[in-house]
């Protein structure tokens, strides 16, 4: 890389969304299509709480979590049921989505797949960030790096 270069890691993507009835949010399409993500893919997210206050136009976030979780149809992602329960979600709720990282699903046959698997479906499959809480790493995870010249 040129010494003009320089390297910051940065989410993929970061947006509103409205959780449906069944718990869920979808990943807009032009996103899945730039990153190319699809159905089955596993994507690493924080999902915020946050209330807009738009007198003082702040975005104010409540909680978070970090997790990973499986695309469905339509770039749909399942919340899980624990995680709406204790941050008190409900349907029409806007949540911000900030995306990290990604797993194709054509990848999990491999050694790196089974890992992923295997945190995946153990206990505790999300945990809450605190604001003073540095985003946790999976050296595991494929990331993207912004290159600023």
């Amino acid at each position: 890389m040129p010494n003009n270069q320089t390297k910051i890691i940065e989410p993929l993507a970061k947006f509103h969304a409205r959780l449906d009835k069944e718990g869920r949010v979808a990943i807009p399409k032009a996103i899945r299509d730039a990153i190319g993500l699809d159905k089955n893919d596993y994507v690493e997210v924080i999902i915020r709480k946050i209330k807009i206050d738009r007198a003082n136009r702040q975005i104010i976030v409540l909680r978070q979590a970090y997790l990973i979780t499986r695309i469905g149809a339509k770039g749909l992602i399942f919340l899980p049921s624990d995680l709406k329960k204790q941050f008190d979600l409900h349907e029409k709720d806007i949540v911000e989505v900030v995306l990290y990282g990604f797993h194709k699903f054509d990848e999990l046959v491999s050694e790196k797949g089974k890992q992923l698997l295997d945190k995946v479906q153990s206990v505790g499959k999300w945990s809450e960030l605190k604001p003073e809480d540095k985003f946790p790493e999976d050296q595991s995870m494929e990331h993207f790096t912004y290159v600023f010249v």
